[in-house]
């Protein structure tokens, strides 16, 4: 059985990558945060409806058919995470979030008063990050027997060979009722499976790097300052790192603590578009309340994907199948990997927004979107061969073992945006925001490698990690002048994640997660000028 499993690993992997796109690294395709102008920050994002500021064509493309005049701006920020992973760790990151203008032509028509065009670049999402997830408290579970597993249903991936190779998953053979091995009739020993270790304490650590840089063209209008429609084409450019690192002590069958290290890493980058389409409406004409109403199409992505991945491991193996303990190793993947190309397609977004000004001095807005992301597709490009080998010639190939994971690891979410603004004085204004993001994942949900994609015979690690809600407040202060306008704005964005270095469901315990502190601060900054 052994090399019917070598013999179809290396035939995956001359197809394919080694690190397979689940829902839990499909989610940073899919951000929940709040990044843009400072304006739009300290307001919370809640402008919709009210519109007149570049960030705003993000949520609803009719929002720059409000401005009268044109405007340049950009905006840049200083992050840091609140709780550092160890002291020495540098946590703090400069970030570039906007740059855009919109060109504002009064039309003065019949029924078009002003015609604007915009373009705009917005940070769509921030992947600095580094934690600690360790766990001493295993109860005797391993991430070798979860490898293990997968061995013993024959379904394995280039980290359960790699393990194998490493001697820390190994074959168990039959033996006769005096402890004698049983031979085949081919004179070989019969393979009853293969066999893992108990293990008390791991340790994790990972790193992440990059982000999303979206980019967006618009066009909006306003119609008899009643109606305000908006149409923008988006492009989203991926760029992720990761680098991690899993050390486990381990349980040897004579007593002893052995301890083996597995090293990842891993760097995604390609494109995503999407069309949004908005409108703003005054419903009633001598009332400047607003209602704000958005759809957004699913964001197509075409990614590439590769990976490399390591284990030291103090076992070895003699001739005879028999396991003894000596000095570190090195183990290598066997085979040179390949890189793989996906596609991944994210839910409709449906956004509804409020707006309300009382005379010059106080704007509110609020903000109420639902996306369901257990819709959320998966796909690969330029296969000769699907997974049961029917050819075929370079077509995208849908993943429906991968999709039907998604719906059962992912769900619908509800999001909230509410902020104002305060004119304290004819240049000073003062803001306040808060979101709420609820979960993306269902609470019970795993990353159950035993299952028939394509993606999971190329996952190269086990980890994953359950985020919850996200709350997000906001404050900020600007400054408006004749042409020129400065802003500042504060965020605290607070989320957890129950972390799990590997998966438990088939072995003979319940894993307990590892509660991860998400929670980061971010002063933004904008300079802008209306011409």
């Amino acid at each position: 059985m052994r090399q019917k499993i070598a013999l179809f690993a290396g035939m995956w992997l001359a197809f394919q990558a080694t690190m397979a796109q689940t829902p839990y690294m499909n989610e940073n395709y899919m951000p929940t945060d709040l990044i843009g102008s400072a304006r739009f920050v300290g307001m919370g994002g809640a402008l919709g409806a009210l519109g007149a500021d570049m960030s705003a064509a993000s949520s609803n493309p009719a929002a720059l058919g409000l401005f009268r005049k044109s405007d340049a701006s950009l905006s840049f920020s200083v992050l840091t995470q609140q709780e550092k992973p160890n002291l020495n760790a540098d946590m703090t990151h400069m970030s570039f979030d906007q740059l855009g203008f919109v060109v504002s032509i009064p039309v003065m028509g019949r029924s078009v008063k002003f015609l604007n065009f915009g373009v705009n670049y917005l940070k769509r999402a921030n992947f600095n990050q580094s934690f600690i997830a360790d766990n001493f408290n295993l109860g005797g579970l391993s991430q070798t027997q979860q490898m293990a597993d997968l061995e013993n249903v024959e379904l394995p991936t280039p980290l359960s060979d790699l393990m194998y190779n490493a001697s820390l998953v190994n074959p168990v053979f039959s033996k006769d009722n005096q402890g004698n091995p049983v031979t085949g009739t081919d004179g070989k020993p019969v393979l009853e499976g293969y066999d893992a270790f108990e293990a008390d304490q791991n340790m994790y650590d990972r790193t992440t790097e990059g982000g999303i840089a979206g980019y967006d063209f618009n066009v909006s209008m306003n119609v008899k300052d009643r109606v305000y429609m908006g149409l923008t084409i988006g492009v989203n450019d991926v760029d992720y790192y990761s680098y991690s690192t899993y050390s486990e002590y381990f349980n040897t069958p004579d007593g002893a603590a052995e301890l083996y290290s597995l090293y990842n890493t891993q760097h995604v980058s390609g494109y995503g578009v999407n069309v949004k389409f908005g409108g703003i409406v005054r419903p009633i004409a001598s009332s400047p309340f607003r209602i704000g109403l958005t759809v957004e199409t699913p964001t197509f992505y075409h990614l590439e994907s590769y990976s490399s991945y390591s284990i030291d491991s103090p076992m070895s193996r003699d001739e005879n199948n028999e396991v003894y303990y000596g000095d570190f190793y090195n183990y290598l993947p066997e085979a040179d990997l390949a890189n793989l190309h996906m596609k991944i397609t994210t839910p409709w977004k449906v956004r509804v927004s409020l707006g309300h000004t009382i005379g010059t001095y106080l704007a509110v807005g609020a903000e109420y979107e639902y996306a369901n992301y257990s819709k959320t597709k998966q796909g690969y490009e330029d296969w000769d061969y699907d997974y049961w080998g029917n050819w075929y010639s370079g077509n995208v190939t849908r993943d429906r073992e991968m999709d039907a994971v998604h719906k059962a690891t992912l769900r619908g979410t509800h999001s909230f945006k509410f902020g104002f603004e305060l004119n304290m004085t004819d240049h000073v204004a003062f803001r306040a925001g808060y979101n709420y993001y609820s979960s993306m994942f269902k609470n019970d949900a795993t990353l159950d490698q035993s299952i028939l994609s394509p993606a999971f015979n190329y996952q190269t690690t086990t980890d994953y990690m359950n985020k919850g809600d996200v709350n997000i407040f906001t404050l900020g202060l600007g400054y408006r002048g004749r042409h020129f306008y400065a802003d500042m704005a504060y965020k605290y964005r607070k989320q957890s994640g129950d972390f799990y270095a590997f998966d438990d469901t088939y072995l003979s315990g319940e894993l307990t997660p590892v509660d991860v502190n998400l929670d980061t601060h971010q002063v933004f900054f904008t300079l802008g000028y209306k011409f």
